[in-house]
């Protein structure tokens, strides 16, 4: 269990998102060492600094492909490589995968490299949006109802 609490900003979109984010997903998130929980923590709390600047989602669980490349566009024009680009995927998929009932899934690099390229193209990140929307019940067996 990570030991982290959220210090108000005064941004009510960061906050809110910052609150959903310790107190449903990072306090009880699993694997890896406690170390390397702590820098993806530090990591992804800059993406939601981003994504409440540039976006302000209601809910964490609203968090598109669409965001994610916005954002490695953002860190490629602040000079950041392709490398640390591709670090910041892999820390955004892992935390995303920690949410529950997200909404969407995300895709893999070349998907997202793709997506960034073409982000003014409305139709293509609606297409993109769509096929990564996750389905309710998608491989769940329905318990009865009843006594058995």
């Amino acid at each position: 269990m990570l030991r982290v609490s959220w210090e108000n900003t005064g941004n009510p979109i960061l906050d809110r998102l910052g609150r959903q984010f310790v107190d449903r997903v990072a306090r009880y998130a699993r694997g890896g060492s406690y170390e390397k929980r702590i820098e993806w923590y530090r990591k992804y709390i800059k993406f939601l600094h981003f994504l409440a600047e540039r976006f302000g989602p209601e809910d964490i669980r609203n968090i598109q492909p669409r965001h994610v490349a916005a954002f490695s566009k953002y860190l490629k024009e602040v000079g950041r490589s392709e490398r640390t680009v591709l670090r910041y995927y892999s820390v955004i998929r892992w935390w995303h995968r920690q949410i529950p009932w997200r909404k969407y899934e995300m895709p893999e690099n070349k998907v997202l490299l793709e997506l960034e390229a073409r982000l003014d193209d409305k139709r293509f990140c609606e297409e993109i949006k769509n096929s990564y929307r996750r389905k309710r019940g998608r491989g769940r067996v329905q318990k009865p109802h009843g006594t058995i």
